[in-house]
């Protein structure tokens, strides 16, 4: 009877099963009865490695396989930029829209299919009157406006004498524009963004640009001679940092509504006359209700408005009157417009009356 001969794959599979043994990495003798939970010669997996050492795990995960309280976020994608631009052309503030549009961040999905994406814009404006920054002016550095990102309230006279310590987080009052990728093909929305502001989309990708006034530009810190002189028109400059985040989730909010508080007490003898008080609005600010300890101080009248702060003096900053409930001591509760301040003015002799601004605030 012949013996068969062994081939090239039996061969190898007899050197397997002898060296077996020797890779055996465990501490304990093998039950031969039962298979180990792990088998320590297959490739780990990504998710299992990143566990292992503390992180959570980019890759796309289904939303029965995230622990309770997960949002499944994927990874983050962020870009901050310096925008430098004049307030104004002419001596009103209202007349000249944000429609310069500067490109900040791009996320996609890397699945191919739509999801969430929550969208963070935040930062803060540095704004330059006229009679300080001069008729014409360059950009701010970062530095410069990193020691100016705190603003106080202040009187509105000539030379704008502060009524307090910086205290105040200073907002920009740029917009944001929003391009959604999606069944649309693809669209757009604007929103106001007074310091932060914060949304979620449903879509296949999203894009971030910051909305200036016609002569803004993206400032280049490396090459500070390519970086244009601009006319101050009639209010001033504002420099504003400003930085995009977009981040793919499953299905989170993601803010948190809270309340700021700023009080002022306004005394019409010092200085006399009809003065306006500026009042810096906080970022992530939405509405705001003021209150007042006179009974009615719609009679005197005090005269309340948001305001473009730091404009140049003999200017109109103005952008809308916040009434007072007829015969009350309080201001209805009132969305915000893109201001970044709020003016109180005495019409007429009056005592001295205090004033709590309260705001709605979204982080």
């Amino acid at each position: 009877m012949t013996r068969k001969r062994l081939g090239t794959g039996d061969i190898r599979d007899l050197e397997r099963a002898q060296v077996k043994p020797l890779n055996d990495n465990s501490v304990y003798l093998p039950n031969p009865t039962a298979n180990p939970a792990v088998d320590r010669h297959k490739p780990i997996p990504s998710d299992q490695k990143a566990r292992a050492f503390g992180l959570e795990p980019t890759s796309p995960k289904r939303l029965f396989d995230l622990p309770r309280g997960d949002a499944g976020a994927g990874q983050s994608v962020y870009r901050r930029i310096h925008a430098f631009y004049s307030m104004g052309v002419d001596s009103q503030a209202a007349r000249t829209n944000f429609t310069k549009a500067l490109a900040i961040i791009t996320n996609r999905s890397s699945t191919k299919s739509p999801r969430y994406f929550h969208v963070s814009i935040y930062g803060f404006g540095i704004r330059r009157g006229a009679q300080f920054a001069g008729p014409q002016s360059g950009p701010l550095t970062i530095a410069e406006a990193q020691d100016r990102q705190f603003e106080q309230i202040y009187l509105n006279d000539a030379v704008q004498t502060p009524l307090t310590p910086r205290f105040i987080p200073s907002v920009f009052s740029a917009q944001a524009r929003v391009m959604v990728h999606d069944e649309s093909g693809q669209r757009f929305f604007d929103v106001d963004v007074i310091g932060n502001r914060s949304l979620s989309v449903y879509a296949w990708g999203v894009s971030v640009f910051l909305l200036v006034k016609p002569d803004g530009y993206e400032v280049d810190a490396e090459n500070p001679d390519s970086n244009e002189i601009l006319d101050s028109g009639f209010l001033g400059f504002e420099d504003d940092v400003v930085g995009a985040r977009v981040v793919p989730v499953f299905t989170n909010r993601k803010e948190n509504l809270q309340n700021r508080t700023i009080s002022i007490t306004i005394d019409t003898a010092n200085p006399p006359g009809p003065i306006e008080r500026i009042i810096p609005i906080p970022p992530g600010a939405r509405r705001v209700q003021i209150f007042s300890n006179e009974p009615d101080p719609g009679a005197v009248p005090w005269l309340v408005q948001f305001w473009y702060g730091r404009a140049a003096g003999g200017t109109r900053p103005d952008l809308g009157i916040i009434d007072w409930e007829p015969g009350q001591s309080r201001t209805p509760i009132v969305d915000i417009v893109n201001s970044s301040a709020i003016a109180i003015q005495p019409r007429g002799p009056a005592p001295a009356t205090g004033f709590t601004l309260v705001f709605e605030v979204e982080s």
